[in-house]
């Protein structure tokens, strides 16, 4: 079976994929009748028309770079304003940083007070069943850089010094 679709790099809100589902085909075939009445055609076709015409693979390469540049900008400000021995995470694909921060900072606690200042960020305890990753988190480096943002990642290196 394969699956693809759009909804992380092109048109999150439209929700437009496909499948080559194999074997699986009347099963699958089945659960698209049970599960969705109908999809809007339009949101089907213009993705497809834009496929169809070389667009997204153009969309995908402008994406790309945008994202490697953005990795690139918050692993700076990761660097310059987190304490030193924050371990950043080198991701190979995605749009996610992970951080590793001293031992004695649980970042469910951290995520309370960063919150509390527009500040978000997902604490790596989200990312088990067991105790584990407490002093961790993810950023998303997907967001559109500007001022604000490098201001937010300083404002939240300051909350990571000021719990240790």
């Amino acid at each position: 079976m394969w699956c693809g679709g759009v909804s992380k790099t092109l048109a999150p809100g439209y929700r437009v994929g496909w499948i080559a589902p194999g074997k699986f085909k009347d099963k699958i075939v089945w659960q698209k009748l049970v599960q969705t009445v109908s999809m809007p055609p339009m949101f089907q076709e213009v993705i497809a028309d834009f496929m169809e015409h070389g667009r997204y693979d153009h969309h995908l390469r402008g994406l790309r770079h945008i994202l490697h540049t953005n990795c690139l900008k918050y692993q700076r400000a990761i660097e310059d304003y987190f304490p030193e021995n924050t371990k950043i995470s080198q991701p190979q694909g995605g749009f996610f940083l992970w951080l590793e921060l001293d031992e004695r900072i649980d970042t469910t606690e951290l995520y309370d007070i960063a919150i509390k200042q527009k500040i978000s960020f997902a604490p790596g305890r989200l990312f088990t069943q067991h105790n584990q990753f407490n002093n961790c988190m993810r950023l998303n480096f997907a967001l559109q850089w500007d001022d604000k943002l490098e201001a937010d990642l300083k404002r939240l290196g300051r909350i990571v010094k000021q719990v240790l």
